[in-house]
């Protein structure tokens, strides 16, 4: 037996202990033990009493750590969404602060012992759509995330270093949250059309950008990004770039080229759509780039080998089927590769740069709407460690502020569109 789950809440101490007797008297072999306690229902358990409580913890918790030297303990605590701390007056939130610093303080006497919290991190408990049902139960993409992060990659581990950071950061968004509570724009009466390369499309669910977009402001988003992809058909065909991704679009095609998409109109009915109003934004350029297709072809403007080209044929082809949608360019933001994008990647002398003001010019060409990631953003050379995984990519606070722009934008520079449904059947109908 390599891995044993138990899919229960845990509510007292003597469970744990039934729990850890039954696997240590079991005769496997146990390397790791992985726990996800919540210091609020032992407390409860304990009957809110605090000699009652740290008895119960040494008797039934700290003395496994103590005689299992050998097996490493990881305890996850909750990571709820915002509002659970908002319902607290002053007292309570100051009394279940401490129950986990008490707990902390406990377990962090023992070597073999790593101690996790994600629960102060914004772009987690602000989204509601990282939330199921309840304030702590988080989504499945939130959940598969967070044990990965966690468990296999060590992030969020609280240390005698950094514990006073992680309460600091965790009151002051509750402080900031009571003062002024986080709003976006509605955006319940749009469906929004991601097409775009791995910023958009390498995440999933609820923390993706789009995701992040439907959290926020309740938009229908479909997720046409798919990692690896350039504007420009640079590859003949070997991907599914913007062109094969506007051809599946326009077919209704759910099984599209290559890597496919994440998500097409028909996974929603008639009835979530109903009324609401079309927009597409696009977004891309690194690969253009990382990949030296040309910025232009001077012969050909719609060379979709050429990264302008791609841009204007396709979003010709989107405002011919959708003439009353909304368009909006996204360009990349800065990035640390190939030294800050200023080495040349082509016979034609192309450099970064080149193509962030390539999406500018096609925006201006094609009517289409701006959102400069590049020059307008919080996100900026100098800052890039804090808001890029790696240089390329948004992490989950760069993408959490991505979204929050577009959020922002439309609500500040759209006006009343076509709906959805309507735009959808003109499409399908060029007699309409």
């Amino acid at each position: 037996l390599d891995t044993l789950v138990a899919a229960h809440a845990l509510l007292n101490t003597e469970e744990f202990s039934e729990y850890l007797d039954r696997i240590l008297k079991s005769g496997n072999a146990v390397s790791d033990i992985y726990l996800c306690p919540d210091p609020d229902l032992l407390w409860k358990a304990a009957g809110q009493n605090n000699r009652s409580w740290k008895k119960s913890l040494k008797r039934d918790f700290c003395s496994y750590l103590d005689s299992c030297p050998d097996i490493t303990f990881s305890v996850l605590l909750p990571y709820p969404y915002i509002g659970y701390w908002l319902e607290m007056d002053a007292d309570r939130l100051d009394a279940t602060l401490d129950l986990y610093h008490s707990l902390i303080n406990e377990l962090a006497a023992y070597p073999n012992t790593r101690i996790f919290f994600p629960g102060s991190q914004d772009w987690l408990t602000i989204n509601p759509g990282n939330y199921a049902d309840t304030f702590f139960d988080t989504n499945v993409f939130i959940t598969e995330s967070m044990l990965l992060h966690v468990f296999c990659d060590g992030d969020y581990a609280i240390t005698p270093e950094n514990e006073k950071d992680y309460w600091h950061n965790l009151r002051e968004t509750i402080r900031r949250e009571q003062a002024s509570p986080t709003r976006h724009a509605d955006l319940s009466n749009w469906c929004l059309v991601f097409f775009g390369d791995s910023v958009l499309g390498n995440y999933p669910g609820s923390f993706s950008i789009p995701g992040f977009v439907t959290g926020l402001s309740d938009a229908a988003t479909f997720n046409f990004a798919v990692s690896g992809t350039s504007a420009s058909n640079s590859r003949n065909g070997n991907r599914p770039d913007f062109p094969c991704a506007v051809d599946d679009f326009l077919a209704k095609n759910t099984t599209p080229s290559g890597d496919g998409t994440r998500f097409t109109p028909e996974n929603a009915s008639e009835t979530d759509l109903a009324g609401k109003k079309l927009c597409f934004l696009i977004s891309y350029g690194f690969n253009d780039y990382f990949d030296g297709a040309p910025v232009e072809n001077p012969r050909d403007p719609y060379d979709i080998h050429s990264f302008k080209g791609g841009l204007r044929t396709c979003i010709s082809r989107l405002q011919e089927a959708f003439p009353h949608a909304a368009y909006i360019l996204m360009t990349p933001t800065h990035t640390s590769a190939f030294h800050y994008g200023t080495d040349s990647n082509n016979e034609y002398g192309d450099r970064f740069s080149d193509y962030i003001n390539a999406v500018r010019e096609i925006a201006e060409e094609t009517g289409s709407f701006l959102i400069d990631n590049y020059s307008g953003s919080v996100i900026t050379e100098e800052n890039l460690d804090s808001y890029l995984a790696d240089g390329i990519h948004p992490n989950e606070t760069g993408r959490l502020a991505i979204a929050c722009r577009i959020i922002d934008f439309m609500e500040n520079n759209l006006c009343p569109v076509q709906t959805f449904l309507s735009a959808w059947t003109a499409a399908q109908d060029p007699g309409q």
